[in-house]
């Protein structure tokens, strides 16, 4: 396939700082010519297909780019953003205002990296984007489709039809300009999911058409098409093919050809192929590739080799280079770190190195946000989800930096010009699946799954939320990726604490939690508690009526209403229960706060029987385990 023609676009037109004038550049003279209708084949000249990058007016001119995007940048500042305030805080509406309100606004707008133009049009929401997309440039229109048009590898018509239908509303000149961007690959794809191509010779005449099936020519008299009127895809298909033919009939023709003759699967595959090049250029990598930055490795070992090689030095070995982009990569607006508030360590750590080692940071973070959302999110171009992978990015990032230079600033400094970012996710990332691994024994000692309904809720949200594919931390729909270092310790001490009530629970239970029956812990440990208390042995066998009562009247003290576990019997119950010897410090900390706030519950729950008096087991609530048959 050959490629777009790079020099469509004049640099003089940059240099003079007048308005862009796309559609002139765009076309070629032999294109612009509509053929009559009834053009025969051998008259037009041929076709050479679109394919590759579509022209960027700012190509290899990063000064020229930088002073076009000048009134929405603030430079100052070793902040981790770098668009002003004005622009990156503000709504859709008001970026769209303020860019519709400079001297130049296509100047500024085709200055955008284009990934940032279509992030920005989602924000806008596309409906309400046909301005913007009248000042674009090809690269951003056909960048447009690359980000939003592809769903799990497979071509959304559905968007696709959608950014067409908007362009069109915004005029004949905006649809003409976002046809042309697109590669001929796409188009005749496209077009084929909604049409079935006839060539209209005695040839190729085909069978019956359908009653119900939407019929119509080509422009030239040519190719019969036909269509499922039912089809909401039809209207833009329309829309294509007249934006067409305006410009070039030779490649109408080319285009319908194409998807009478290739097979789909195949087309399909080349055009994914070229779009997925584009995208991995402006940082959206392959998702198994983009995957990998969530690997493991042992970041402890890790913390030891670079301590060995590179604490007390006062810079990195001589020739090595700063693992981050080149200086040359297009500036960007920093539309996926404008949640970002605070950088935590790495926030600090920047506040101390030099201004372009700091451009350069913001750089690798806005790509190793990118890299995060090739890997999580449906779509590249899913702005809100791209927010939270980017600060993803910056926390974990963060998080491993502050791990392998003990939270010490000047060398964390020398570390950042050895390791990239995302190595640096990688290690944060690691800490992570420590405790993750950690959380899927807890949840197989369990039982699975089910068995997590053992645990107290806020325990069960923690080891659920640390066994997903990735690990989240909170509580449900406040759940989010682990964040600092004392977010890891708080789980740590968490899951500690619970590994020992599960080992408390284990023993009493002959090392098979899962024999059990189907109750919380904290019920078979307070049942635990009654046998001991009555009988002197720890065991999980319901109790009868006969020690359900001597339970009541040994365990409890005070006045009858809000009597409360015997002091002395307390400490008793806890030293008993707590006879293991390979219980460590931490463990027996763990395990005497759970049989406290135990003993405590069925407090609450028993303090108000008489002992005196027979107790109905079907009202006893579930902090014992209790024979209700009895």
């Amino acid at each position: 396939m050959a490629h777009y023609d790079d020099d469509l676009l004049d640099e003089d037109d940059l240099d003079d700082g007048d308005d862009l004038d796309l559609e002139d550049d765009w076309a070629e003279d032999e294109d612009d010519a509509l053929a009559e209708p009834s053009a025969p084949a051998e008259d037009l000249e041929p076709w050479v297909p679109q394919a590759g990058d579509a022209p960027d007016p700012f190509a290899d001119q990063p000064d020229a780019r930088q002073q076009a995007l000048a009134p929405l940048l603030d430079r100052g500042g070793r902040n981790l953003t770098w668009s002003s305030l004005r622009f990156l805080r503000g709504t859709g509406d008001e970026k769209l205002d303020l860019i519709l309100s400079l001297p130049d606004p296509a100047r500024a707008v085709q200055a955008m990296a284009p990934e940032e133009f279509v992030l920005l049009i989602k924000e806008i929401g596309l409906n309400d984007a046909g301005d913007l997309l009248s000042l674009a440039s090809p690269r951003q229109l056909q960048a447009s489709l690359d980000l939003d048009a592809w769903l799990a590898g497979e071509l959304d018509t559905q968007a696709v039809s959608e950014w067409l239908l908007t362009a069109e509303d915004a005029g004949k000149d905006v649809i003409d300009r976002f046809v042309a961007a697109q590669d001929d690959g796409l188009l005749s794809f496209y077009l084929g999911q909604s049409l079935k191509v006839v060539i209209l010779t005695e040839d190729d005449m085909e069978g019956d058409i359908p009653d119900d099936a939407e019929v119509f020519t080509s422009p030239d008299n040519a190719f019969q098409l036909i269509g499922n009127a039912d089809d909401p895809n039809l209207t833009a298909v329309r829309q294509v093919l007249a934006s067409v033919w305006r410009q070039s009939a030779a490649r109408g023709r080319a285009l319908l050809l194409a998807t009478r003759w290739e097979l789909p699967a195949q087309l399909e595959e080349d055009v994914l192929q070229l779009r997925n090049a584009r995208l991995e250029e402006i940082g959206f990598l392959d998702r198994e590739e983009a995957l990998q930055v969530y690997s493991y490795r042992d970041a402890h070992a890790w913390k030891r080799e670079l301590h060995a090689r590179y604490r007390g030095t006062a810079a990195s070995e001589p020739e090595t280079l700063q693992p981050y982009l080149p200086e040359d990569v297009p500036v960007r607006l920093g539309l996926a770190l404008r949640e970002v508030r605070d950088g935590g360590f790495l926030g600090r750590v920047m506040a101390h190195l030099p201004e372009g080692d700091v451009v350069r940071l913001r750089l690798a973070l806005v790509r190793l946000g990118y890299t995060l959302q090739s890997a999580r999110a449906e779509r590249p171009s899913a702005v809100d989800e791209l927010s939270r992978w980017s600060m993803h990015a910056l926390m974990t990032a963060s998080m491993g930096l502050e791990f392998l230079s003990d939270a010490d600033v000047t060398y964390a400094g020398l570390l950042l010009n050895v390791l990239p970012l995302r190595e640096l996710f990688t290690a944060g990332h690691s800490l992570v699946l420590v405790e993750a691994q950690r959380a899927r024994k807890l949840r197989h000692q369990l039982g699975g799954t089910a068995g997590l309904d053992r645990l107290e809720t806020v325990d069960a949200q923690l080891v659920r939320g640390l066994t997903l594919a990735f690990p989240q931390y909170g509580h449900d729909d406040k759940s989010e990726p682990v964040a600092t270092l004392d977010e890891l310790a708080v789980i740590r001490q968490r899951l500690s604490a619970i590994a020992a009530v599960v080992l408390m629970g284990q023993t009493l239970s002959a090392g098979d939690l899962t024999a059990t029956a189907p109750l919380p812990l904290r019920a078979l440990v307070g049942t635990a508690i009654a046998w001991q208390l009555v009988t002197g042995e720890p065991k999980l066998a319901p109790l009868d009526r006969a020690t359900f009562q001597a339970f009541l009247q040994r365990g409890f003290e005070g006045q009858l209403g809000g009597r409360q576990v015997n002091t002395d019997l307390r400490r008793a119950l806890i030293r008993a229960l707590l006879t293991r010897p390979d219980l460590s410090d931490e463990d027996v900390v763990a395990l005497t706060a759970f049989l406290e706030t135990t003993l405590d519950r069925l407090a609450d729950e028993l303090g108000g029987l008489d002992p005196e008096s027979a107790v109905d087991l079907r009202y006893v609530g579930e902090g014992l385990r209790v024979a209700v048959a009895v």
